[in-house]
């Protein structure tokens, strides 16, 4: 028997309760409202320091575009690099304050605590595109609404709504919108990255389903121990899966009668697990067949795998952990299934207890490759501050240029993503080197901010040995 709830011994106690709950409530929703009008507050404050900037950068109406265009990256990098957040993120905030301005009824509402900035930018999706009629009537329903629904439910209505009013067709302004389908790639924790693609929503939904289906049919195939009938929709690449349930965890197929020879055995795995494992083979190779766990079925990838090797791992003492490059690290077995069919590698010797680099093997036979992949190294990203792009993907910068003496030298590259290479050459940031690697960094608004190499190498003597006190490692890889 269970024991009884315990409950306020007296009905005053409840009311009390009751009263400070209440009270609360009423309190969140009042710092709700506070935040909500900040943040208009701090959207119109983003307007007026971009107009600011742009003057500075001397940018007017009168301007071209490109000039125009660069004053905003400027200003975009002044900001990011003042709150420390994403470019991406300061990229939405002037986005939204530019927006906002032609949206004034959700303006005052958001100023008034009324919307919500996951509502105003709803409203700012729902009324891209829209006439000033149509943004009008979305507008006034968007602030009928916010109040008893949430975000979710009020995109979905007001989309609702859109298309009853848009007098354009929808097959026109998908159109329009299919111009900009793509494929993303977006590292995540452990060793995982999440895949994602924009594209027709039809065709999105249509693969979800098929997958779906080969998952569950080849799941139900394996639980009753048999092989599903090749006449059937999808039947091969379903009887391929369930061929393939135990090849991912390393096991073999039951072999003996000819039925059990295309029985697996028996697979943990979740559909969703199914599923995801299924686009990784469709997309990598075009098919099931095959062994999910072959890293030969990369077909035209060609993995480029950067080792880090610590001092004491060269005397058999430890091991040898790896770093994909792109990514980061990865654990070894992978590391060891990938490496037979990676076309290079590229070892570093790293001191046994920081971790710092300490030399770059020098393989490529030419001197400009040679310092390419060091700094590559050295840098690891662009060294623009607060920007993730990695550093194989950017440009190799002359800090100092070409044509006012600046030499070809570890002292005077580094890596620029293409965005803030010409940030560089077309505002009015500035840069120089510092000993070790240091960038400095001048904004337009006098700023200072200095990026560091991800992995410094340190100067050791030359006659040091490998098995030497950390002070005393050596520089030079084996």
């Amino acid at each position: 028997m269970k024991p009884p709830i315990a409950r306020p011994a007296t009905a005053s106690i409840e009311r009390d309760l009751e009263a400070d709950l209440a009270g609360d409530l009423e309190s969140i929703v009042a710092l709700e409202r506070i935040v909500r009008v900040a943040q208009a507050e701090q959207l119109r404050l983003v307007r007026r320091a971009r107009d600011r900037a742009a003057l500075l950068e001397g940018a007017h109406d009168g301007s071209t575009s490109s000039d125009r265009e660069f004053a905003t990256r400027s200003f975009i990098a002044e900001l990011a690099t003042t709150l420390v957040v994403a470019e991406a993120r300061v990229s939405g905030m002037v986005g939204d304050a530019a927006r906002l301005v032609e949206l004034p009824a959700t303006a005052a509402a958001f100023t008034a605590g009324d919307l919500g900035l996951a509502h105003v930018r709803t409203v700012m999706e729902v009324t891209s595109g829209a006439s000033a009629e149509l943004t009008a009537q979305l507008e006034h329903e968007a602030i009928e609404r916010a109040p008893r629904q949430t975000n979710a439910s009020l995109r979905r209505s007001l989309r609702r709504l859109r298309e009853r009013l848009e007098p354009q067709a929808l097959e026109e302004r998908r159109a329009s919108a299919e111009a900009d389908r793509r494929v993303c790639v977006d590292s995540a924790a452990d060793g995982m990255a999440w895949l994602s693609v924009y594209m027709r929503a039809e065709r999105a939904y249509a693969i979800k389903a098929r997958l779906d289906a080969i998952a569950a049919r080849a799941a139900e195939a394996d639980a009753a121990g048999v092989s599903p009938s090749r006449g059937d929709t999808d039947a091969g690449q379903i009887a391929d899966a369930a061929k393939l349930t135990d090849a991912a965890h390393g096991e073999s197929p039951v072999v003996g009668t000819p039925a059990a020879a295309s029985v697996a055995r028996p697979d943990h795995r979740t559909l969703t697990q199914r599923v995801a494992d299924l686009v990784g083979d469709l997309l990598l190779s075009g098919t099931l067949e095959g062994d999910p766990t072959d890293f030969t079925a990369l077909g035209a990838v060609t993995p480029r795998i950067l080792v880090t090797v610590p001092v004491l791992s060269l005397l058999g003492q430890t091991n040898e952990p790896a770093e994909l490059d792109g990514y980061g690290p990865i654990d070894a077995e992978t590391a060891r299934r990938i490496a037979a069919h990676a076309p290079s590698f590229q070892r570093i010797l790293t001191h046994p207890e920081t971790g710092a680099f300490l030399s770059y093997d020098r393989t490529s036979y030419r001197v400009p490759a040679d310092l390419a992949g060091y700094l590559a190294v050295r840098d690891g990203r662009c060294r623009f501050p607060g920007c993730g792009r990695r550093a194989r993907s950017a440009d190799l910068d002359h800090t100092v240029d070409w044509a006012h003496g600046g030499s070809t030298s570890h002292e005077n590259l580094a890596h620029l993503c293409r965005k803030h290479h010409r940030l560089k050459h077309r505002t009015r940031w500035r840069v120089t080197q510092e000993p070790g690697g240091v960038i400095r960094w001048t904004s337009p608004a006098g700023h200072v901010l200095r990026t560091y190499p991800e992995r410094p190498f340190i100067a050791v003597p030359p006659d040091a040995a490998p098995g030497a006190e950390p002070g005393e490692a050596t520089g030079r890889a084996a």
